[in-house]
């Protein structure tokens, strides 16, 4: 299945869409850096592609608190 990206904005994230679902992949980490990949639903994405700002605030509050999203760690993408 074809991954198409959707946004993205270097060193804080990246949206994909996969078949019909939505993935924000954001980047984490200080030494090693490794990238975390947060399903969206559909009406966030969307929102998302309107005002990229969104996007943005979502990626940094990934990025503040990663383990608060970690059990998305081990899902398929």
């Amino acid at each position: 299945m074809e991954k198409i990206t959707l946004d993205e904005n270097v060193w804080s994230h990246t949206l994909y869409k996969q078949g019909s679902s939505y993935v924000l992949s954001v980047p984490c980490g200080g030494t090693a850096v490794y990238e975390l990949h947060v399903p969206l639903d559909e009406a966030t994405a969307e929102a998302g592609m309107k005002d990229p700002g969104l996007l943005e605030l979502l990626a940094t509050s990934v990025r503040q608190d990663p383990a608060a999203h970690r059990t998305y760690l081990n899902q398929p993408h």
